[in-house]
């Protein structure tokens, strides 16, 4: 039994929701745009509760919305990359995650995850593909450089979901982690900086879903469909349901 993975239109920012059959609900990273429903609007028609919340890094675009949200609906657990990052200006959404991953909420169970760890829910493997132990220093952003990357293993499915991760944190992912993607969620909202020529090689996706709003003058999205073709949440939020094939792909109005 197969995940259905919804990548939300968030404009320039991610949020992923992967909803397990066996009644488990992941929510991966967070973002308010002011041109689209609210994270918990989107939400509250599709689930009533979320189990495991993942924040690949702690940059604005994959945190707004998660007081809002984690008041709400009280995740259990919290999967965090365990790189400490202070924004300057400090913002409330980034407060609030600091006190669940101090596991200051009594409802919430924090936890740093690294490439090497796996989980398993229901019939899929979750493969924590990164970030390194030790961390990587010195890179043009340390902070997307150490942000977390997961791989959902169903069957002979498999979706590869990074947030911002650069060329230099891809330099040291496994490639044999990542060969034969059913659906791969282009890192850095399909931006340059998030393309690595050499994982998408090895990847070989059947699909591939740019998280993004306008088009940057650094977009890679042409690079991108040279390897696969290509669903983006500019205009629409992206439905997938990833058997081997792929055949289940599909789009709708927020």
């Amino acid at each position: 039994m197969y995940p259905t993975i919804t990548f939300f239109a968030v404009d320039k920012g991610n949020m992923t929701l992967v909803q397990f059959p066996n009644g488990t609900n992941m929510l991966i990273d967070c973002r308010v745009s002011a041109t689209r429903p609210s994270p918990l609007e989107y939400l509250k028609p599709r689930v009533n509760k979320l189990s495991i919340l993942v924040i690949t890094h702690p940059h604005q675009d994959h945190l707004t919305g998660l007081a809002d949200v984690c008041q709400h609906y009280h995740p259990k657990l919290l999967w965090h990359c365990g790189r400490y990052f202070k924004p300057d200006p400090i913002f409330d959404d980034w407060s609030y995650y600091e006190q669940l991953r101090n596991g200051r909420m009594s409802y919430c169970t924090p936890l740093a995850v690294h490439a090497g760890q796996r989980v398993v829910i229901g019939d899929s493997q979750i493969h924590i593909l990164g970030p390194a132990k030790p961390f990587l220093e010195g890179t043009p952003d340390d902070v997307n450089n150490n942000g977390i990357i997961l791989a959902i293993v169903t069957g002979n499915s498999r979706v590869v979901i990074s947030g911002d991760t650069q060329e230099e944190q891809w330099s040291v992912v496994d490639t044999k982690r990542v060969r034969e993607v059913s659906v791969f969620l282009a890192s850095h909202h399909g931006r340059e900086s998030g393309f690595s020529e050499r994982i998408v090689r090895a990847m070989q996706p059947k699909r591939i879903v740019i998280s993004d709003g306008e088009a940057a003058d650094t977009d890679a999205t042409e690079k991108y469909k040279k390897f696969a073709p290509v669903s983006t949440t500019r205009e629409n939020n992206v439905v997938v349901r990833p058997a081997a094939s792929v055949a289940a792909v599909g789009t709708f109005q927020p």
